[in-house]
């Protein structure tokens, strides 16, 4: 079983919104990947500041799909901008956003074909 995106999320929000919600995966879909380049971008130059809007925005973006891990990993990088800190703690969970990300990506395209 998948626990990448909380598939009751996804099932109620498709009961609220109907066929809309594939419009918000596909934005979804097209707009993570790039959110996940420039925090890696950020992290690289030390850029506390597009470190910390790029990782609230994916972790923003992924808590309204349901894609709760994801939000999580960007929350506590997040926080790592806030603080300064830019480490080795910093480029782990960076690591482990980038690995999520992919799972929930598989996921999405697998559940989009359901529409």
């Amino acid at each position: 079983m998948n626990t990448s995106v909380d598939i009751d999320n996804l099932n109620m929000l498709k009961e609220l919104i109907g066929k809309d919600l594939k419009e918000i995966l596909d934005a979804y879909i097209s707009t993570a990947p790039n959110l996940v380049n420039q925090i890696e971008d950020a992290l690289i130059s030390q850029d506390v500041d597009n470190l910390r809007l790029h990782a609230h925005s994916l972790k923003g973006s992924s808590a309204n799909i349901g894609a709760n891990t994801l939000s999580s990993l960007s929350a506590s990088l997040e926080q790592f901008a806030k603080e300064g800190q830019l480490g080795s703690p910093a480029v782990q969970a960076f690591s482990k956003i980038k690995d999520e990300n992919s799972a929930v990506m598989d996921f999405l395209n697998t559940y989009i074909q359901q529409f």
